[in-house]
């Protein structure tokens, strides 16, 4: 190679060199950008997380204090519940205690019923058995005629068999004034009538104390009128078992 061509190659040489190892401002600014761009990125990313975060916390927070409002609400609302459930059963209980006991009486009662010596009645009062006092007086008497005994020993029995309760004993006269030297009017008849029943029924076993003898004279008719057939309708012994089922204390 001629000393020409040498230096000629060597001078390209040395041009390329410097024209490659030369700093591009421009092209580092570029690449100093695009190496940061990934940070904005990752710091939207976590500021998005974290704002997603709080989010959740304060729904989190908000429900729990909620829940606790409600509990705190209900609390007083179950405890008024479950004591009126505790009150509750025990009458509940009484009533069906109550109710079977009044139908094993009337069932009890039955036969005399329809063989109409007696009349059975369900009232507010509780079950009332009448008795027509022809059966078991004489006129102007208060004295039992042995011939009552028969359907009073039966009803003594149902009473003492199937009930427990409170009996009231009700006599009442028709509107036929009376006054004799043993009863001055019907309120004395009809109260010497109701005693006769109640000292028959306790010598029958029945306890005294649940025994009430009561005159109602002729002024609680079962039948309206003044004819024959009212009066002696009027005249009669009305037996009332009371059937009373508890009040829940207040």
């Amino acid at each position: 190679m001629s000393p020409q061509a040498l230096y000629s190659a060597n001078f390209y040489v040395k041009t390329m060199s410097s024209v490659s190892t030369k700093p591009n401002p421009k092209f580092d600014d570029e690449a100093e950008i695009l190496s940061e761009r990934w940070l904005i990125s990752y710091s939207d990313l976590v500021t998005t997380l974290m704002v997603l975060f709080i989010a959740l916390y304060a729904m989190q927070l908000a429900q729990h204090r909620e829940m606790e409002t409600k509990s705190l609400t209900l609390a007083p609302l179950e405890k008024r519940s479950a004591s009126a459930a505790n009150v509750q059963a025990p009458r509940t209980a009484a009533l069906e205690q109550v109710q079977a006991s009044r139908k094993e009486l009337i069932y009890a009662l039955k036969a005399m019923r329809d063989k109409q010596e007696i009349r059975v009645l369900e009232s507010a009062r509780g079950v009332e058995i009448e008795i027509n006092a022809k059966i078991l007086f004489r006129s102007g008497e208060a004295h039992l005629m042995q011939d009552s005994n028969a359907v009073l020993d039966q009803v003594a029995t149902a009473l003492k068999e199937h009930s427990a309760q409170q009996i009231l004993v009700e006599g009442h006269t028709d509107s036929v004034p009376i006054s004799t030297a043993k009863y001055e009017s019907n309120w004395e008849l009809s109260s010497a009538r109701a005693g006769s029943l109640v000292r028959f029924l306790v010598d029958r076993g029945i306890e005294p104390h649940r025994l009430t003898a009561i005159g109602r004279a002729d002024n609680i008719p079962a039948v309206m009128g003044d004819d024959p057939f009212a009066r002696a309708a009027n005249r009669r012994v009305v037996i009332v078992v009371q059937y009373d089922v508890p009040t829940s204390p207040q």
